[in-house]
């Protein structure tokens, strides 16, 4: 193997393990901010003693470096590999390998079950798993990973509606807001809601996920999009869930939605839950290694 490939192969290595342990071990800024000024406006006295443990729990994830949950979920990996950049293979093996070895570091609970026979690997590694989301950028020699822990209970709630393009557009709010009603307390609110719309039923639920890696706070760039987004987000905050299912004024932190063509015939809508610990980190380095940003 190049030298250099081999130096660029054990400097992804050692940025996947740190933004494995970043990610289970350390809440977001932005999602750290929100509970704190929601801590402060709140007036509900049980909803209030949830967010102080809340907060408590993601300060000392921090100090201590252990996970934030028990649940330290299936990891996701989405890559963006610039089609200029020298490495365009061997992502599998680099991160079964940190992902084997992070799971008795730091330790991560092992979430990896074959369907068929229940046996747990013990590893967060087997068959299709990790899943890995790559995407070739055009004209760039950067490397982005972006990894996001998914936990099992908010997971439960994800749901792919496939409607009747007459009225789906109009029906698929309330649809969401009636599976969210439903749920309750299951998955761990208040949550951030991905949402996948139109493509076709896998293409949706891989756009709902992806929906959840952009930041709290930031809006679809097309206008009807975003004000969708905003509708969505009000009315789920209307049900007075709140926080772990307790009632309070917040059940949904944001609402995030992805768009994508679709068949005439077909009103695809996938929607993925996620908790209010919403794991998540990053890097990107150039093609000579050198870090651009790590979050």
């Amino acid at each position: 193997m190049d030298n250099k490939i081999e130096i660029l192969e054990k400097k992804i290595t050692d940025l996947v393990r740190k933004a494995i342990k970043q990610a289970v071990t350390t809440i977001p800024e932005g999602i750290f901010y929100f509970f704190k000024k929601l801590y402060k406006e709140e007036d509900n006295e049980i909803s209030q003693t949830q967010l102080r443990l809340i907060l408590e729990n993601f300060q000392y994830g921090k100090k201590a470096e252990i996970p934030l949950c028990q649940d330290t979920g299936i990891l996701n990996f989405y890559i963006k590999l610039g089609n200029k950049f020298p490495i365009i293979s061997s992502f599998r093996n680099i991160i079964d390998e940190v992902v084997q070895d992070v799971t008795k570091d730091i330790p991560l609970r092992s979430n990896s079950v074959d369907p068929i026979t229940n046996k747990n690997t013990e590893t967060n590694i087997g068959a299709n798993s990790p899943p890995i989301f790559i995407e070739i950028i055009e004209n760039s020699s950067d490397l982005e990973i972006i990894i996001l822990p998914k936990g099992g209970g908010a997971e439960n709630i994800s749901k792919l509606f496939m409607l009747d393009p007459i009225d789906g557009l109009e029906r698929f709010p309330l649809m969401i807001k009636e599976l969210i009603q439903k749920a309750g307390g299951k998955p761990c609110p208040p949550i951030i809601l991905g949402i996948g719309l139109g493509g076709d039923a896998s293409n949706s639920m891989i756009l709902a996920k992806k929906a959840l890696l952009r930041p709290i706070g930031v809006r679809h760039k097309r206008q009807d999009v975003a004000e969708l987004e905003l509708k969505i987000k009000n009315t789920l905050n209307e049900l007075n869930i709140g926080i772990m299912g307790l009632g309070g004024k917040v059940t949904c932190i944001d609402v995030h939605i992805e768009v994508s063509m679709r068949h005439p015939a077909s009103f695809p809508v996938g929607v993925i839950v996620q908790c209010y610990c919403h794991r998540i980190a990053s890097f990107k380095i150039n093609k000579e290694g050198e870090l651009i940003y790590e979050a």
